[in-house]
């Protein structure tokens, strides 16, 4: 796992977390309440981009930086794939490491 990825999970079409990674050592920002908003939040985004794929085609991945922490979804398959990174990470590296390993 890069080092600055924080943590990477898989969220299915539905909002719930089939699979998770988290760094090792690291303390989440968010509470587990928190956490489950956040990645709603991350879903219904993927599903409101939807109504632009006809025009501007489809979305492959998106970020959203924030003072503490980088939040980058890819889209895989029906899932949602989401990590969280330092602020200081090289999102463009991570993000073609990832799609190179998942072949998307």
């Amino acid at each position: 796992m890069n080092a600055s990825i924080r943590f990477i999970g898989i969220l299915c079409k539905c909002g719930r977390l089939k699979a998770y990674r988290r760094k090792k050592g690291m303390v989440p920002h968010l509470n587990v309440s928190e956490t489950k908003l956040v990645h709603r939040e991350a879903l219904l985004k993927a599903k409101m981009n939807h109504i632009f794929d006809k025009k501007l085609g489809k979305t492959n991945w998106s970020i959203e930086s924030r003072d503490n922490v980088k939040w980058i979804t890819i889209n895989y398959g029906k899932d949602l794939l989401l990590l969280s990174t330092e602020n200081a990470s090289n999102h463009d590296k991570i993000i073609q490491n990832i799609k190179s390993i998942l072949e998307i």
